[in-house]
């Protein structure tokens, strides 16, 4: 069986964000990644909270290799204070067919462009959660690119997840201007 190699390509990162390649990387792997990027906080008192951190990445790790995502991008600063977080996974895909199923009366959809040229962005609010408490995704940006010298496109898609509060509307719209200016900087290699 010959495997498709993945396009390389590279992305402008904000402080504090991580890009993990979950689909070449081992558990371990992905557990040394998570203590390098917080090599600088003292293991007496952060240690737990690292290997914490470390074992839940390397669980969202799996299922996103299941799913067949590439790299998933998080960002590892100062926990929010806010019930709110933003995830983008990268994955690659056929080009979309004429019977692809349509669009949520939501999406909306544009050709924008990008460092990496032309690509098509959706974004998608989704429906409110019935409990006021619970975790939910809020809002999808979604990124299509034809990739260069091939019939198959790379995706990636940023989720903002969060519980459902007037108040923090801002920082939804924040978070998915944020995935959509970081994925505007992709470029390929």
């Amino acid at each position: 069986m010959n495997e498709i190699a993945p396009p390389r390509y590279r992305l402008v990162l904000p402080p504090g964000f991580l890009l993990i390649p979950v689909g070449h990387s081992t558990d371990d792997e992905i557990t040394a990644l998570v203590r390098r990027h917080y090599r600088d906080l003292p293991r007496d008192s952060y240690g737990p909270q690292i290997d914490r951190t470390a074992a839940q990445l390397v669980a969202a790790a799996r299922s996103a290799r299941e799913a067949g995502v590439l790299d998933l991008i998080v960002p590892m600063g100062v926990p929010w204070r806010a019930p709110v977080s933003l995830a983008i996974a990268i994955s690659t895909g056929t080009a979309p067919a004429v019977d692809d199923p349509e669009p949520s009366a939501s999406e909306i959809s544009e050709t924008v462009t990008t460092s990496a040229g032309e690509a098509v962005r959706a974004t998608e609010r989704f429906a409110v959660p019935t409990r006021a408490d619970e975790m939910a995704p809020l809002m999808r940006v979604r990124f299509r690119w034809p990739i260069p010298d091939s019939d198959r496109q790379l995706v990636a898609i940023c989720t903002i997840s969060g519980t459902v509060d007037p108040e923090l509307a801002p920082i939804v719209d924040a978070l998915a201007e944020l995935g959509d200016l970081l994925l505007q900087t992709l470029r390929w290699d």
